[in-house]
């Protein structure tokens, strides 16, 4: 699998530099296209403005010369537009290699924006922030995709109810990685290319809708005079034509309407700032709701989107009518043709009309449209990981049936060197014991993050996974506050209080609590009897407890229905006298150490230390 995906980015990435070449060669012939007709046309206005024999033939010539510079500029921008596009479709493909490895863990967007302090499942789970799911699988280039994306995986009970349909959807997804890279591309263009586009949603805050529609008021006195400017210059150009005036007046009303028109302009940006100075309402975000239209859905979820953009209610035409408006927009960027087309046809005055005439036609539809961009984001994001790994559509039950999988592997971990593992987790209470660096915390994080795809609908890197419906509380990276006086064993106290009242109020989705190495923080006697008692305690009532320790007298524990707990263990071998891991989740208790052993490899114990409790296995 892994070589046939990498053979498709590659074979495009080849594609790209290709068309790239092609592109460049057109640009630089229109480019000095473009510079031979803009000074052709300036030499034949110069002779068309002064007294000299066909003066009507040149100024008609240069006219035409104007008109042919604006044509070769609208080409030169479509060029230059397609560029930027593949620019974006390269820097998306290179991506996917990276996700195959490691090499995602260098990418710059991890989320940890949108971590909060009370966000102790995402850190200690590798949801948000380095080296996390959401730095390995996000495709999220708007504000709104990112925040929908980051809010998702904090909080997965969310979507519980459209699971099906989002699986459903995810899977299409992946199955469709043309579409993915399609997709990205577009939207990468819209959100990420500032070059006409400088204002930009801040990614630190929860963007709203940046559009309302019914905003924009085009009054009584800006339509007087958005005809007033045009005509006065046509009206001069003629009497020229027939000579009743000297060809110097056209400069006299031309910079009338410059006067004019620039007069109004703070008035008229400020009333079209809605359209023209947000990201949302670029123009570019035509093409992202093409894409969506052009594409091939057969998943209920993914059906209806295509049919809330191509369907009735106009959000497509309303995409694609404001797209033309910011193309007439965008030739104000041009410093010499926006003066041209500000004093000889009062274009600002023009702009604001077509806003209104826009806003008044379209507006509804375009506010609906924002959320739809950020769901194919993260549902896309989340197909990413059935791309770059070998995932099943995982099966969950409200009833009490345990957790069960077969080669089950961490996602964000080397391919080339993961260990994958099988089991059944049913009893209220498994301890599990093993040696340090076994692989025992992995093993949590990895249950409990395929948990949290189950939920939202994603595949899980297994071959099967099946698993009932928890909420997920966790306890492994817990650290101090220093500013707050709260030690590493309290904030573990504080956070297995919340797992304790949480399944004392009987919820009705019962809770499943991870525990990593309970209660390190305090001396062992204290630690043996705290665990002992807080353990059954969250094993009670409906809870599921899963725990890693080195209390051997914690593998003994009588759970409340009198059943003993469930024990598992990870150990290690020594192959010529250095320390190996297989990492593979074996019954019953742990009956090796290796602490001392690691202690003599890091030079910090002599070899005639007494090793006692060191196996030699």
């Amino acid at each position: 699998m892994e070589q046939t995906i990498l053979s498709f980015y590659e074979e495009e990435k080849l594609r790209i530099e290709k068309k790239k070449k092609e592109l460049e060669k057109k640009f630089n012939r229109i480019a000095w296209a473009r510079l031979a007709v803009f000074l052709a046309a300036v030499i034949l206005l110069y002779l068309g403005l002064t007294k000299r024999p066909m003066q009507e033939l040149y100024l008609a010539g240069g006219i035409i010369g104007v008109v042919g510079f604006l044509i070769l500029i609208r080409l030169h921008d479509g060029i230059e537009k397609k560029q930027r596009l593949l620019e974006a479709r390269a820097m998306a493909v290179a991506a996917y290699p990276e996700r195959l490895g490691t090499g995602w863990r260098n990418f710059t967007d991890d989320g940890s924006r949108y971590l909060q302090k009370e966000d102790t499942v995402s850190r200690d789970l590798d949801l948000l922030g380095p080296g996390s799911l959401y730095q390995m699988i996000s495709i999220c280039q708007s504000s709104y995709g990112k925040w929908l994306f980051s809010d998702i995986l904090k909080d997965p009970y969310q979507l519980i109810e459209k699971r099906k349909e989002r699986q459903e959807a995810i899977r299409e997804l992946a199955d469709n990685p043309e579409f993915l890279l399609d997709y990205e591309t577009v939207v990468r263009q819209a959100f990420v290319d500032e070059r006409k586009h400088p204002t930009r949603d801040d990614d630190a805050k929860k963007p709203g809708k940046t559009y309302h529609p019914g905003k924009i008021h085009f009054t009584a006195l800006m339509g007087l005079l958005m005809v007033l400017v045009p005509v006065m210059n046509i009206a001069v150009i003629v009497a020229i034509l027939i000579g009743l005036i000297q060809p110097a007046w056209i400069l006299v009303s031309f910079l009338a309407g410059y006067i004019i028109t620039a007069g109004c302009k703070s008035k008229l940006e400020e009333e079209t700032k809605g359209i023209f100075s947000s990201e949302m309402t670029s123009g570019r975000i035509y093409p992202i709701f093409k894409t969506i239209q052009d594409a091939v859905f057969h998943s209920e979820m993914l059906s209806e989107i295509r049919e809330r953009v191509s369907g009735s209610n106009g959000m497509l035409v309303a995409q694609k009518k404001l797209s033309h408006l910011a193309d007439l927009k965008n030739l104000d960027y041009n410093p010499i043709v926006g003066m041209l087309l500000t004093g000889f046809v009062g274009w600002d005055f023009f702009l604001a009309f077509l806003a209104a005439r826009w806003d008044r036609m379209h507006g509804e539809a375009f506010a609906g449209s924002f959320d739809i961009i950020a769901e194919m984001e993260a549902l896309g994001s989340l197909a990413v990981l059935s791309v770059v790994r070998p995932t099943v559509i995982p099966t969950l039950s409200e009833e009490k049936k345990g957790i069960r999988f077969r080669n089950l592997s961490h996602p964000l971990l080397d391919p080339e060197s993961v260990v994958a593992n099988d089991g059944t987790l049913e009893s209220p209470l498994t301890v599990i014991t093993g040696s340090n660096m076994s692989g025992k915390t992995t093993f949590l994080r990895t249950v409990a993050l395929s948990l949290v795809l189950s939920y939202i609908g994603a595949g899980v890197v297994a071959d099967e996974f099946d698993s009932e419906y928890r909420r997920i509380f966790t306890s492994m990276r817990v650290q101090d506050d220093v500013m707050g006086g709260i030690s590493t064993f309290y904030a573990e106290i504080l956070r297995i209080k919340e797992m304790a009242e949480y399944i004392g109020k009987e919820e009705a989705v019962p809770a499943i609590c991870l525990i990593d190495e309970i209660f390190k923080g305090t001396n062992s006697a204290d630690r043996i009897v705290g665990a002992r008692e807080a353990i059954l305690r969250l094993s009670d009532k409906g809870g599921m407890v899963i725990v890693t320790t080195h209390d051997f007298e914690l593998c003994s524990l009588t759970q409340a229905n009198g059943k003993p707990a469930e024990n598992h263990h990870f150990e290690e071998h020594y192959e010529d006298d250095k320390l190996k891991f297989d990492y593979t989740m074996k019954d019953g208790p742990c009956t090796t150490r290796n602490a001392r052993a690691l202690l003599r490899m890091a030079g910090l114990m002599g070899e005639s230390d007494n090793e006692e409790g060191i196996s030699s296995k």
